[in-house]
């Protein structure tokens, strides 16, 4: 089936948790800093921004439990929540499919990069905003955001469990109120389409 987005998706792996990543690494000594210059700033947001995609192989992906936890919270919904998860899964991540999906991690960082430096909302794939810790500090964090986007995920099910109008009737809860990716009450809404 053919998810397409009817909301902006926004994406934040969670990788830099591991202490041995290699972005993780990188940020380190700028983040460690007590006074950071404009240029620390960006190359934080640059990174976190880099960290935030979930890139393999050259390609761009919404992975395959983003879709499943979003299925599963729509089947409760429905009623078929212990049968759903056991009766349904995806064959793998989903491709991103937007404007730009043919450029390089470094080069979506770049797009919509206006002269004096700051990144233009309309037309950029990063977003930074205040984002709380631990309850009542802020601080900037920037991950990656899609204004335009679809996927397509090839999906299967137990037929002497569910039928398929049960799992159209679930995904179309799901992109409807539960969506995809960061920041799911605001991003990630999307429709479907059956392949």
């Amino acid at each position: 089936m053919k998810l397409v987005g009817t909301k902006p998706l926004m994406v934040h792996n969670p990788r830099v948790v591991d202490p041995f990543d290699k972005y993780k690494k990188l940020m380190q000594p700028l983040t460690s800093k007590r006074t950071k210059t404009d240029d620390d700033l960006l190359e934080i947001c640059r990174l976190q921004f880099l960290a935030s995609l979930y890139y393999r192989n050259g390609e761009y992906v919404l992975p395959q439990s983003h879709v499943e936890s979003s299925f599963q919270a729509a089947a409760k919904e429905r009623k078929l929540g212990k049968k759903f998860e056991r009766s349904f899964g995806l064959y793998g991540d989903g491709v991103l499919q937007f404007k730009d999906n043919d450029k390089t991690p470094e080069e979506l960082f770049e797009v919509g990069r206006t002269k004096e430096g700051y990144f233009d909302p309309s037309t950029s794939y990063v977003d930074t905003r205040a984002c709380g810790i631990k309850g009542s500090i802020k601080v900037p964090a920037t991950r990656a955001i899609f204004p335009e986007w679809s996927t397509e995920v090839t999906c299967w099910f137990d037929e002497t469990q569910l039928n398929e109008e049960e799992v159209l009737q679930v995904a179309e809860i799901a992109g409807l109120r539960y969506h995809v990716g960061t920041y799911r009450k605001l991003y990630g809404a999307f429709k479907v389409e059956k392949k």
